[in-house]
């Protein structure tokens, strides 16, 4: 409350500051990660300074983020997100209103709050962003609103049907990049419903292919992921275990997200499941890569991500099985 009870900017150069830095910190946020935090940090320091622009709110939902994520201070992040949202109520603050809905949705709330608990604000934060002509925001949130949809257990079928009712709407808007990952998306759910699966395999592929030959680190880490579940759900273990090893540093990739939270958990069972079917030197270092993410998933779950619980019931019987407590796995598994 002091922060959104703070006074309202009125030096011209500040705030024109203020929104370059706010293009800036949406431009770097993947390109460049290490230059997001200080520019983040300059406009929360300019804005305790001087007061309040319609930019304040965006950055404090970035700070929220860091907080969250890179920082594991979940509760501490959750506060200056909801300080930002406090920011929105006041005259003349609403027009990046869209921005910060997506960035405390989509990066911070997750962290100790129900994954459902997201959905209906991102579709609110997609309608705002349509009648405002905040598009890009706006096609954020759909997109997270996807696969927040997909984590939390939701019908394929119905996470079919709003895929496909997304795809011509972002092709009007002109979203290409969002557009790319909601056909990842929808590929997978077609194929996990048995619909076109080699199809799907090719087009996939395809869009790998197409990430990395042009850079494009936001549909590489969709694509990485949806491909990731299909192995995973279908026990290809060998497959699961290959894709985990080239994707890289997926948590890098996207921080802070419920995407690299599920990214985790698959990585996890998978270096538990190789370890399970190896011997010697492979089984102890497929063990412990297995061990250091499981690590990573129980300081999460001991900070108060309630996402991550049901997570952590499998890998800890899973684990069991790998060290042969029979009777610790069946607890685990019921």
């Amino acid at each position: 409350e002091d922060i959104a009870n703070l006074p309202e900017l009125d030096d011209e150069r500040y705030e024109m500051g203020q929104r370059m830095n706010g293009h800036l910190a949406t431009c770097i946020y993947r390109v460049e990660p290490t230059m997001f935090p200080l520019i983040l940090f300059q406009t929360v320091t300019t804005t305790l300074k001087h007061g309040l622009s319609s930019s304040s709110s965006p950055a404090f939902a970035g700070l929220g983020l860091l907080l969250c994520g890179h920082f594991g201070k979940p509760h501490e992040g959750r506060e200056i997100a909801r300080a930002a949202e406090l920011i929105l109520e006041k005259p003349g603050m609403r027009r990046r209103a869209v921005r910060t809905i997506f960035i405390t949705q989509c990066f911070c709330y997750h962290w100790t709050s129900p994954l459902q608990d997201t959905i209906a604000p991102l579709l609110k934060g997609y309608q705002i962003g349509l009648e405002i002509g905040d598009n890009d925001s706006a096609c954020w949130c759909l997109l997270t609103r996807s696969f927040h949809l997909f984590f939390a257990g939701r019908s394929l079928d119905s996470i079919q049907k709003e895929l496909e009712a997304s795809i011509p709407v972002l092709t009007q808007l002109k979203q290409d990049d969002k557009k790319l990952s909601i056909i990842a998306h929808l590929t997978t759910v077609k194929k996990l419903r048995g619909i076109d699966a080699e199809a799907g395999d090719k087009i996939l592929d395809s869009m790998l292919a197409t990430a990395a030959s042009t850079r494009a680190f936001d549909m590489a880490v969709y694509v990485n992921l949806m491909k990731l579940e299909v192995f995973v759900l279908l026990q290809e273990w060998e497959e699961a275990l290959e894709l985990v090893r080239k994707a890289g540093n997926i948590r890098q990739l996207s921080p802070s997200t419920a995407t690299s939270v599920r990214y985790t958990f698959l990585e996890a069972l998978t270096y538990l499941k190789a370890a399970q079917s190896s011997s010697g030197w492979k089984k102890r270092q497929m063990k412990k890569r297995a061990l250091k993410t499981l690590h990573l998933i129980q300081r999460w779950a001991k900070n108060g991500n309630v996402n991550v619980v049901q997570y952590l019931y499998i890998l800890e019987a899973e684990l069991a099985v790998l060290s042969g407590k029979n009777n610790k796995a069946k607890e685990g598994f019921n």
